[in-house]
């Protein structure tokens, strides 16, 4: 069942009017620190990378707790704006995209400027962990030959037409007779 907005109207008591503003404004202040928050994200992304392509490992385990500390930051500030949202009368879960034409009126153009400059983090965020995530395969698999390679072990790729037997001779020798 979809919520309907809930403006406040020339009905609605006046300390409940006079609140929308602020929340409004809260809601607003709630969008940049996302924003801010995706920014600093896409930011350890490139350093992550950095020390891949450096082959620093002590820079990869401080980008993945500058990661994790980012993410549990970043949901206090969801929880914020969803706390924001269920006060302004809309779904706790509001998607961003509905935003102003669910506050109507009362949506500002801090608001809109705040939405969609949060959108366009978001979409930048998305487009650095997918070239992280490929360069991370990459490095692994980069590494798994390299092991491979240093042991002895040849690299077996089995597919339609081949066999995993068939990589190299096999002798079985009899050492009891």
């Amino acid at each position: 069942m979809m919520a309907v907005p809930v403006y406040p109207t020339a009905d609605t008591p006046a300390n409940a009017a006079a609140t929308w503003p602020t929340l409004v404004s809260g809601l607003t202040d709630a969008l940049v620190s996302e924003r801010r928050l995706i920014e600093e994200l896409v930011t350890a992304m490139h350093q992550q990378r950095e020390a891949v392509a450096a082959d620093d490992l002590p820079a990869i385990d401080d980008s993945v707790f500058a990661v994790q500390r980012i993410l549990l930051t970043l949901g206090e500030a969801r929880k914020r704006r969803r706390t924001l949202n269920a006060r302004l009368g809309q779904p706790e879960g509001l998607a961003l995209r509905d935003l102003l034409e669910r506050l109507g009126p009362h949506a500002t153009e801090a608001l809109r400027v705040a939405r969609d400059e949060l959108q366009a983090a978001a979409q930048r965020l998305a487009r650095e962990v997918a070239t992280n995530r490929q360069l991370l395969r990459e490095a692994l698999a980069t590494g798994e030959d390299m092991v491979r390679a240093l042991a002895g072990v040849p690299d077996q790729k089995v597919g339609y037409g081949t066999s995993p037997s068939s990589g190299g001779n096999a002798y079985l020798v009899n050492r009891r007779a």
